[in-house]
C-alpha cells in the first residue's frame, strides 16, 4: 500500500509499506479507527516528517522495517506502474 503525505495543499507518495487492518494497538498503544498499523517497507522521502510522530520517531526513516500509526486517509492502493517510476 502507499504511505502518503501532505506537502502543502498535495498528497504525496511517501512510501510503501504493509497495513494490519484488524490491529489497534501499536508498540502497546490503543489507537482509533482514524488510524492504522502499518509495517514501512519502502521509503521515497526517508527525511520527511511522519504524519503521527512520536517522542521515538519523527522522520520516515527511522521506522522502515518496523510498525507505526499512519492516517487512514493517507493509506492509499498503488499500482505497479507507480511503483515502477519510483524506483
Amino acid at each position: 500500500m502507499g504511505l502518503f503525505i501532505v506537502v502543502g495543499q498535495n498528497i504525496v507518495l511517501a512510501g510503501l509499506g504493509k497495513v494490519f487492518e484488524n490491529s489497534s494497538i501499536i508498540h502497546n498503544v490503543h489507537y482509533a479507527n482514524d488510524v492504522v498499523k502499518v509495517n514501512v517497507v519502502r521509503t521515497y522521502m526517508p527525511h520527511t516528517e511522519v504524519p503521527i510522530p512520536t517522542s521515538e520517531v519523527r522522520i520516515l526513516e527511522q521506522v522502515v522495517g518496523t510498525f507505526i500509526a499512519w492516517p487512514t486517509h493517507l493509506v492509499r492502493k498503488v499500482t505497479n506502474e507507480v511503483s515502477f517510476f519510483l524506483l
